[in-house]
């Protein structure tokens, strides 16, 4: 794919895409997307060398792409971000919030205080951490917008996935208030719902059979990529969206609107003996 697939909605955008280092991975793969379409990108992820590497790709592929590496988790790290966008391109217009995960999977009877208080950390401050970080330095000044990655996980009722359910609900609570808040300022905030998605981080559910079966329980009878989320992403960020605030758009196959039950977290799923794994992308990187 190609700027020409899509068009250049992004010409002389600045964008900030957290979890920006996994192949295949949302942020990455929404970095991509942007800077096709024109859009100048800072990729953030923990882990410098996997980074670096995903900074690289980008470029040989002609994208306008600068790596700047720490954890979102940081509040520093947001305000360094945003520093990086405006010393390279000169401003910020986009953030995509793609850092999130699930470092407990289990009964919501086993669950300690600081599990559950890790999870909703995880998946909610660094994406406010950033947009407080960009409204200081200017996104609003041209109209800015934001997509926060959430997940279809709060509208199910899975046991093992309690705290991220939990997690993801505050995440959406927060994207739409700060829709209201940060709309009569002129900037736009959005969330993306993937459902099961073929990355880096949910291989253990899929890569078995490449997804075969996974897609199989999937109203649309297909696994969704990373590829998808992107173009969602593209779509919210760009002036196609610009009369929708505060909406949370399910990215799932379908598997919002089925009434079936399963669940890639329920025991034995996709062909898995003991049932799901124990941990799953416990953060994005």
């Amino acid at each position: 794919m190609d700027e020409r697939t899509f068009g250049r909605r992004f010409e002389g955008k600045v964008a900030i895409v957290t979890g920006a280092s996994t192949d295949p991975g949302i942020g990455t793969e929404s970095a991509r997307r942007l800077a096709l379409e024109g859009a100048s990108v800072v990729i953030n992820a923990r882990h410098e060398d996997r980074l670096l590497a995903t900074e690289r790709v980008l470029q040989d592929q002609g994208l306008d792409v600068v790596a700047c590496a720490g954890s979102a988790e940081d509040a520093s790290v947001s305000a360094l971000l945003v520093d990086t966008a405006i010393e390279a391109f000169g401003r910020v217009d986009l953030l995509v919030n793609a850092v999130g995960g699930v470092p407990f999977v289990g009964s919501a009877l086993d669950l300690t205080q600081q599990d559950l208080m890790a999870t909703v950390s995880l998946n909610t401050w660094p994406a406010l951490s950033l947009i407080q970080a960009a409204m200081a330095r200017g996104l609003a000044d041209e109209g800015g917008a934001v997509v926060n990655i959430s997940s279809g996980s709060p509208k199910k009722t899975t046991p093992s996935m309690a705290a991220y359910a939990a997690a993801k609900s505050a995440l959406n609570a927060l994207t739409r208030t700060l829709a209201n808040d940060l709309g009569r300022r002129g900037v736009r905030v959005n969330a993306v719902s993937p459902g099961l998605t073929r990355t880096e981080a949910t291989r253990d559910l899929w890569g078995s059979d490449d997804g075969e079966g996974a897609g199989r329980h999937l109203l649309l009878g297909r696994m969704t990529e990373a590829e998808d989320i992107a173009a969602a992403v593209a779509f919210l960020l760009s002036e196609e969206a610009r009369s929708i605030t505060g909406v949370l758009l399910d990215v799932d196959a379908g598997n919002h609107v089925d009434t079936g039950s399963w669940s890639p977290f329920s025991p034995g799923a996709v062909g898995q003996p003991g049932g799901a794994p124990t941990s799953v992308g416990s953060r994005a990187t």
